[in-house]
């Protein structure tokens, strides 16, 4: 790839009129792999390459009709599925593994995220310093990009970078890339991208960012309706001692512009999955992957969602912390430690029993990874801590990965994935969980087993467990039809099948379950319809409860079959919808499951959405009736691709709370960022009587970050 020399101040505006890309390279051309693998693009795209000592720059022209070109999305980091959209993402290090990923829309939407564990992770909700601009033009659209090479990390050693582009156009539904243009290969399996060479005499300068913050705080308590404020400020440093490592400190860590989870509608036994959604330890957070990749991650002994939060949820103050990240050779290593304050005891719900505090205390993790190439790997992690505060716990493993992109041949991938852990501490119990998974994918399969056993003692104090005590197995294959005529109804059909079983420790058949996908029909309009039945047998051996308490499901032996059929519009229309529809037996009883979520999105600058769930049960033998309702209404306004106000409300009748976030937010340029978050809530104690306020805050909060 060429290397410029100091080029002065570059003005990412879209239009590539600067000598720089008059000597960049131009990547080849890009290749179908939706909807008919291997075919040329229908429409060309230029992706042009070059770098100076400071930036990598990307300038893309993607060729198109103006009118076939959609551009609907204008917000930093949004989840792009209704507009065209170019991807794409480097691998500094070589390293097959690890990469950092990049978006860009036509109608000015950039996004960011970084990959781990050669794809299976996708961190989205990390966000870089770098600039992008584009816009629509006669002949297509056109996008200019700027990466500085202070916000990556990088092999100075490296023979080449990897690299991968792919353009979605939305008219059509064609997916496009330059490397491994294969359905059996992801694009984010980083060990089957292409090569970037001759990428030398990068500067990083001192490498450290400054990020200080200030916040000002004002809220208003539910209980004797009175008012507070405060001042506050602290100091994040991000410093790059070489190229490849980084150290994040982190004092008086500070998270109020998250934004809040989504509600889910749980009525199962065993405890939902949230994400992580805080930037302190979003960064680099690939570097503590463990184990089985993507939904199999039941089991995992480090989630950081247990650091900062309570027992019961609530917020620990994080007085400090350090996160150590870094690729050394053929080593990736990743260390955290951070300091959590005192929490005291509370009253709950305003009487006894007292929600226990929490004692001050430093929780820890270390994870070591060892690259074989190919994508392979071996590592270790281990964990120290306990955010109850009840006493020193531990959690220890370690994991493999073997398998290649072309095990079975050209076209067709095979992975192994294992691990073994265990965790105890001076006063508990210990217990060992170990697992193992194998997975093949071709242009027409896929197919994937898994094994997993959790002892009753496995108890990972960082860690997240959905149920201990089990042996799980599971295997399923799923075939796909393509149709490459476009004079035919349908573009492509899925069908698939499952096998899962769970047994009790004791040896006793707890859960069978085939869930058989009858068919996924994507039709050449692009709207597609699935159904899948699902058949299962289940022993409950101790009763548990719907509807905090006033519903329970008995201890018995049950046998089901449900069916769910399910509706999702293309993206093409200004106005699109998703809905569900699931009905059968339930424990003996009777469920019906339905949601629907409209979009409605006219334009750049608006997006309205909002879903609606509900969900009814009826149990035989005195076991009592369950119904709930979750509504979420969405208002996303974009003044620009820098400037965003996004009002979230959800409200669920089980709860009977209606909450509200809504948060406004300026980058005043790439890192230097205002928000201003106001959170609200409403309780009420019956049906029939009306909305009390609970508690509710504002919040205005900015940061600065500066580079040396």
């Amino acid at each position: 790839m060429p290397r410029l020399e100091a080029t002065g101040q570059v003005k990412v505006d879209a239009r590539l009129d600067e000598p720089l890309w008059s000597r960049a390279v131009r990547v080849g051309d890009l290749t179908q792999t939706a909807p008919i693998e291997s075919a040329p693009m229908s429409r060309r795209t230029d992706v042009l390459l070059t770098y100076d000592a400071e930036n990598i720059y990307v300038g893309i022209f993607c060729h198109d009709d103006p009118d076939d070109v959609r551009a609907r999305q204008m917000e930093r980091d949004a989840f792009v599925r209704y507009d065209d959209v170019v991807e794409l993402w480097f691998d500094p290090f070589a390293s097959e593994r690890f990469a950092y990923w990049f978006q860009v829309t036509p109608g000015g939407s950039l996004g960011d995220a970084l990959i781990a564990d050669n794809g299976s992770s996708f961190n989205k909700d990390w966000d870089g310093i770098w600039y992008g601009a584009s816009r629509v033009t006669d002949g297509g659209w056109v996008a200019e990009l700027a990466i500085p090479v202070k916000t990556l990390s990088f092999d100075p050693s490296a023979p080449h970078w990897g690299f991968n582009v792919r353009r979605k156009r939305v008219v059509n539904g064609e997916r496009g890339r330059w490397a491994s243009p294969r359905v059996a290969y992801p694009f984010f399996q980083i060990s089957d991208g292409g090569r970037l060479t001759g990428i030398e005499g990068l500067e990083q300068g001192l490498g450290l960012d400054v990020i200080p913050y200030v916040k000002g705080l004002t809220t208003r308590e539910s209980s004797d309706r009175s008012f507070g404020s405060e001042f506050d400020m602290g100091l994040d440093l991000r410093w790059r001692p070489t190229p490849s490592s980084t150290v994040l400190v982190t004092t008086n860590t500070d998270f109020a512009e998250t934004e809040v989870d989504t509600r889910q509608v749980n009525v199962g036994r065993f405890p939902l999955f949230f994400p992580e959604r805080r930037d302190f330890f979003l960064e680099d957070a690939g570097a503590f992957e463990f184990g089985l990749p993507g939904n199999s991650r039941s089991t995992i002994p480090f989630f950081s969602r247990k650091v900062g939060r309570s027992d019961d949820g609530e917020a620990v103050p994080i007085v400090a912390g350090v996160k150590v990240t870094g690729r050394f050779g053929d080593w990736t290593v990743g260390a955290l430690d951070t300091y959590v304050d005192s929490v005291d005891p509370v009253p709950a719900s305003g009487m006894d029993p007292m929600v226990p505090g929490v004692d001050p205390q430093n929780l820890g993790v270390l994870r070591l990874q060892r690259a074989l190439g190919d994508g392979r790997s071996v590592g270790l992690i281990g964990t120290s801590g306990d955010p109850s505060g009840e006493g020193g716990r531990y959690t220890a493993g370690m994991d493999l990965r073997l398998g290649s992109a072309r095990l079975f041949g050209e076209g067709h991938s095979g992975f192994l994935w294992s691990y073994l852990m265990g965790s105890g501490g001076a006063d508990e119990a210990s217990g060992l969980a170990y697992g193992v998974q194998a997975q093949s994918r071709s242009s027409r399969w896929e197919t994937d087993f898994r094994a997993q056993r959790v002892e009753d003692g496995f108890d990972p104090a960082l860690g997240f467990v959905r149920r201990a005590g089990v042996d799980r197995y599971q295997g399923g294959a799923e075939r796909t039809w393509r149709f490459e005529d476009e004079s035919s109804l349908f573009r492509t059909i899925e069908s698939g099948l499952d096998l899962i079983v769970e047994r009790d420790l004791v040896g006793n058949e707890d859960r069978w379950s085939v869930p058989l996908d009858l068919a996924r029909v994507q039709f050449w309009s692009q709207d597609e319809v699935s159904l899948r039945v699902i058949r299962q047998a289940e022993t409950i051996d101790t009763p548990f409860e719907l509807g905090g308490g006033d519903v329970q499901v008995a201890p018995g032996d049950y046998d089901e079959t449900r069916f769910r059929l399910r509706f999702e519009s293309n993206d093409r229309r200004i106005a699109g919808f998703e809905s569900s529809l699931e009905v059968g037996d339930y424990y003996g009883g009777r469920i019906t499951r339905m949601s629907v979520e409209p979009v409605y999105i006219p334009n750049a600058y608006v997006r309205l959405g909002m879903s609606f769930e509900d969900v009814q049960i009826e149990l035989e033998d005195g076991g009592g009736d369950f119904r709930t309702q979750l509504y979420t209404w969405r208002a996303d306004l974009n003044f620009n691709p820098m400037t965003s106000w996004n009002t979230f409300l959800q409200y669920d009748t089980e709860g009977k709370n209606l909450s509200s976030q809504t948060r406004l937010r300026w980058i005043i340029e790439p890192g230097r960022e205002l928000f201003v978050v106001g959170l609200m809530g409403f309780d009420k104690a019956f049906s029939e009587s009306s909305f009390t306020t609970s508690d509710q805050s504002l919040a205005v909060k900015l940061n600065y970050t500066l580079r040396f």
